[in-house]
């Protein structure tokens, strides 16, 4: 389920460039905004230097703007630590820079786009998700909507345009195959992950496969699925060094998870800004308006 308008933000603890830990914290700000972003993204790079206005512009007001890379670097090579390290000491960013690399942030805000924006108030709630303004290349836009959303939040009222569509490139994701040798699924699960991200369109999310030895945490059993470190297939089963079970549609139990049933769960998890229901293109709007 996706994180929207009106729910609490999951609290998160991310290192920055020097390591520090930095908290979403959102009593201690007037307000905080989340920004997914990216370092190679072309939309993320268009709309950078207006997010660091904003962050420039809000201080004094209290408030902080949390910027975030969850792009697997394998599918993102220009998001790597020390590129990232690089562009602070360049005088880039306006705040904290934050690395995401388990993508459990990504995935429990369920965000789908380089930038996507998230602000918050005080007490912790979304009062604004969406793009920074309406038009990436247009700079006179300056933020708006993040803007609105943050004199809204900051004087008491009502956010007037509380979601947007989000616009940018795509998360670039990884999915993790969990495996324990004394199980033998984990080559036709392989096979299966990738033929079923073949068959979607997906061949650029990596596989990233790992043997598990001892019992672990999100680990019920091989073959497991993660994304974003959580299980697609949620079970509260605790770790073992074991087959899984799964069931599929028609009641029967398999150690291999349902092909189509595989295919949805990783449609909702990899989702893509243009995948979601009442996208909508912010350049064709402003066409047409």
């Amino acid at each position: 389920m996706r994180l929207t308008v009106g729910d609490k933000a999951p609290a998160f603890t991310l290192p920055d460039t020097d390591g520090t830990l930095v908290s979403l914290a959102p009593a201690e700000q007037a307000a905080t905004v989340v920004v997914f972003t990216a370092n190679g993204c072309p939309y993320a790079r268009a709309w950078h230097d207006r997010i660091q206005d904003v962050a420039r512009d809000y201080a004094d007001r209290g408030v902080v703007v949390l910027q975030i890379i969850s792009n697997d670097e394998t599918g993102a090579p220009q998001d790597t630590a020390a590129v990232m390290a690089a562009r602070v000491a360049g005088g880039e960013l306006a705040g904290p820079f934050l690395r995401d690399a388990a993508q459990s942030t990504a995935r429990a805000y369920g965000a789908t786009a380089t930038p996507e924006v998230f602000v918050i108030d005080r007490a912790g709630s979304v009062r604004y998700h969406g793009a920074p303004d309406a038009d990436y290349d247009d700079p006179a836009q300056n933020a708006s909507y993040v803007r609105q959303a943050l004199e809204s939040v900051l004087t008491g009222s009502d956010v007037t345009r509380p979601i947007t569509s989000p616009a940018g490139c795509s998360i670039k994701w990884r999915v993790e195959l969990l495996w324990w040798a004394g199980c033998p699924s984990h080559e036709q699960a392989a096979e299966l992950l990738r033929a079923v991200l073949a068959e979607a369109g997906r061949t650029e999310v990596h596989v990233a496969e790992r043997e598990v030895h001892t019992p672990e945490p999100g680990f019920p059993g091989s073959p497991t699925f993660h994304v974003g470190g959580a299980d697609l297939y949620a079970d509260d089963s605790p770790p073992a060094l074991g087959c899984r079970v799964y069931t599929r549609p028609d009641g029967r139990f398999s150690p291999l998870p349902d092909r189509d049933d595989l295919a949805a769960r990783l449609r909702e998890a990899l989702a893509r800004p243009w995948d979601l229901p009442h996208w909508v293109d912010h350049r064709k709007e402003r066409k047409t308006a």
